[in-house]
């Protein structure tokens, strides 16, 4: 055996044994340098994450805390305010009318004035006392013409009312009392803890005030306050939950529950009672679904008390994208192995391709180089990068790579300026799409965040998942006769959110075509809710909900066209309630203005179920326009009207025709070429009729 043969053997078996215990120490290097860093990162992301929950709860908790304290303060000025203002109307009533007016006359202007003023809170009202303790204006009644004594009047807490408010108007001038009193539109006789503010009148030697329930400002603030949070949005899924005490969620996975329900895991509620005994609060681990899913992801969370209300405030964080992060580190690890195995591989095999083959040095070269140039360009391809030239060798190769580079820059400029298209539309344009019979396909993120559900709870499910039931069968029928057409339809649509609340969306329905063939249906949608809003607020009657004079003007316009278009029957209701001002003199206003909720609520279900419209023309005077199928169905529900409100059993003792209240109705029906004016005059001449033969009843002309 030649020597240069044994050197040669064992020159590649040192070096092929060299480099393979070279590269498993390198392995089990870098795998336990692998172990450290993932335990490192670990440990340092979740401190982080415990050090932004606990700023974000407690930034919350410090706005509550501020909310609270400045409730009291903000109740006073506007208590000190008002009360200023009834002073300052009531002086000036004094001093215009001292040498014009009696006395007693001047008593009347001032209460009448205050008696009528109104507020947003309908629980807001002047009163005014004398110092001696006779009440003038008490509870929104004026008693200038009879004599109630409240000198001894006393609440709950055994406190004389009228004596502390006296004694402040006549020692300071001015001042605020605590006390309990009853709720005006309660008829529980509840005294409920009160904030008033009152200022001595010296003309009269009478103390004029107003208060506010702290119950119902507290619960204001407390609702203003869950309103704000219910939108508090941070990081990618990031938000605040807020539970009470005894186990109702008022913020639950980011959303403000109305109504109020009970949290649905005890076990869960549990760990954050416990933790949140802690004056500081503390942390919980559990797991938990993500806004965009149903399925449940590890979670950490902070939990801090609220003691004062019974609230506890919380925000969690999902802690799965670390053990991502490491899985990711771990396919790297794993990738580089291979891959320093693969070169292990490929130098023990040039050694021998260098010994046995030198001849092929070259080619073998190129081939590889030609691999490295396939491979950098499919990396660059695949990734929307540039080719690496650095890792070219070859001048020839630089060369082409240059020239396809700036191929791949102008493809990813494109790529990137459609995707960002398409994101803007996703996030900002409501829209859908349906096959044929109205399942829908597609949607947008806007689509899912107006209506509440997300993609995969709409796609599949037909597009009445979101309809609105207050809109009628022929609305949706006119709009499936234009797009069978084939036509566009244009319009505005109410539809219903997954929470149940209603919006409005101007909307163009456009049928979709491939290949000459109707596939379906593709609809633009603009949310128009607040514009519907204030224009339902201006077509409807403040006390009953009912439509007003106003709308009623506009509609019997439309349904006029309408019904002579299609020559349908429309008649017209006059209700009229029976001697309604008799019992409003015996009963009080606000008991005839609960009688009149109860007939328009009433009146309401009566006619829920046939195409007509129910309005409040003014006072006791209601209006329903009917489309019906023949004259004698108008007739028999006029009849079934009438019994039905006497049977609602309203007691009426002073009614001359019946001891509950009844109603007269008269009723005119749509002839041809007649105008509105007609109708409604033709209509008002049968309601006289009916008051003239007795009441009661219904007359037809």
């Amino acid at each position: 055996m030649k020597i240069s043969n044994t050197i040669s053997k064992s020159i590649f078996i040192v070096s092929t044994v060299s480099i393979i215990l070279v590269l498993l120490i390198t392995i089990l290097l870098q795998y336990n340098n692998f172990l450290q860093e993932s335990q490192e990162i670990k440990t340092t992301y979740i401190e982080q994450k415990k050090r932004h929950l606990k700023k974000e709860v407690d930034k919350v908790y410090k706005y509550i805390e501020f909310r609270d304290k400045e409730i009291i303060d903000n109740l006073k000025k506007e208590l000190k305010q008002k009360v200023e203002n009834a002073y300052n109307t009531a002086l000036y009533i004094y001093n215009e009318n001292k040498n014009k007016k009696s006395e007693q006359e001047i008593k009347e202007l001032i209460v009448n004035v205050l008696k009528n003023y109104s507020f947003t809170n309908e629980r807001s009202y002047y009163f005014i006392n004398s110092n001696k303790g006779r009440a003038i204006l008490f509870n929104k009644e004026s008693y200038l013409d009879s004599y109630k004594d409240v000198w001894n009047l006393y609440d709950v807490k055994g406190e004389y009312i009228i004596q502390k408010q006296s004694t402040i108007a006549l020692n300071h001038g001015s001042g605020y009392i605590t006390n309990h009193f009853v709720k005006p539109d309660l008829t529980n006789n509840k005294q409920y803890p009160k904030l008033s503010y009152i200022k001595h009148f010296e003309p009269f030697n009478w103390h004029i005030g107003i208060g506010e329930y702290l119950d119902d400002i507290e619960k204001q603030v407390q609702d203003t306050i869950l309103n704000y949070v219910a939108s508090i949005r941070y990081d990618k899924s990031g938000y605040i939950f807020i539970n009470t005490l005894d186990k109702k969620a008022l913020i639950f996975s980011g959303e403000k529950q109305n109504p109020i329900k009970i949290y649905p895991d005890y076990e869960l509620f549990k760990k954050q009672l416990d933790v949140s005994t802690n004056s500081e609060g503390g942390f919980i681990r559990y797991n938990f679904t993500k806004l965009d899913s149903k399925k449940e992801y590890p979670k950490i969370a902070y939990v801090k008390r609220y003691e004062k209300w019974g609230w506890m405030i919380g925000t969690g964080a999902y802690i799965d994208e670390i053990d991502e992060i490491i899985e990711q580190k771990k396919l790297f690890l794993k990738n580089s192995v291979f891959f320093q195995l693969e070169l292990a591989f490929i130098f023990i095999l040039l050694v021998i391709l260098i010994i046995y083959f030198i001849s092929k040095k070259t080619s073998s070269l190129i081939n590889m180089h030609i691999e490295n140039f396939i491979n950098e360009f499919k990396i660059a391809t695949k990734e929307f990068k540039k080719i690496n030239t650095y890792n070219l060798v070859y001048d020839e190769f630089k060369t082409l790579a240059n020239s396809l580079n700036q191929t791949l820059e102008q493809r990813n400029k494109d790529y990137e300026k459609l995707n960002n298209y398409t994101k803007i539309i996703n996030e900002h344009i409501i829209s859908s799409s349906t096959d044929l019979n109205g399942m829908i396909t597609d949607v947008s993120q806007a689509f899912c965040e107006i209506s509440g559900f997300t993609k995969e709870e709409l796609i599949g499910q037909n597009h009445n998942i979101i309809r609105d039931p207050s809109l009628s069968k022929e609305f949706y029928e006119e709009v499936w006769e234009q797009l069978n057409k084939n036509n566009s339809f244009k319009g505005e649509i109410k539809n219903r959110k997954k929470s149940g609340e209603s919006y409005w969306v101007d909307i163009i329905i456009q049928p979709i075509f491939e290949n000459g063939v109707k596939i379906g249906y593709t609809a633009i949608k603009h949310d128009i809710t607040d514009k519907k809003r204030i224009e339902e607020l201006s077509i409807t009657d403040e006390l009953t909900k009912l439509y007003n004079r106003r709308y009623f003007n506009i509609k019997i316009e439309e349904l006029i066209l309408k019904a002579t278009k299609k020559e349908q029957v429309l008649s017209l209701f006059i209700m009229d309630v029976d001697y309604f001002k008799k019992y409003n003199d015996t009963y009080g206003h606000q008991e005839g203005d609960e009688a009149l909720i109860k007939i328009s609520t009433f009146l309401k279900s009566f006619f829920k179920e046939y195409k007509s419209y129910v309005f409040r023309l003014g006072g006791e005077e209601f209006a329903i326009l009917l489309i019906s199928k023949d004259k004698e169905e108008a007739v028999y529900l006029a009849n079934s009207l009438k019994e039905g409100i006497e049977d609602l059993k309203i007691i009426h003792e002073k009614s001359e025709v019946s001891s509950y209240m009844t109603s007269s109705t008269g009723l005119a029906f749509l002839e041809k070429e007649m105008e509105s004016k007609e109708l409604y005059i033709k209509a008002d001449k049968a309601l006289y009729k009916a008051k003239q033969e007795g009441r009661n009843k219904v007359s037809i002309i």
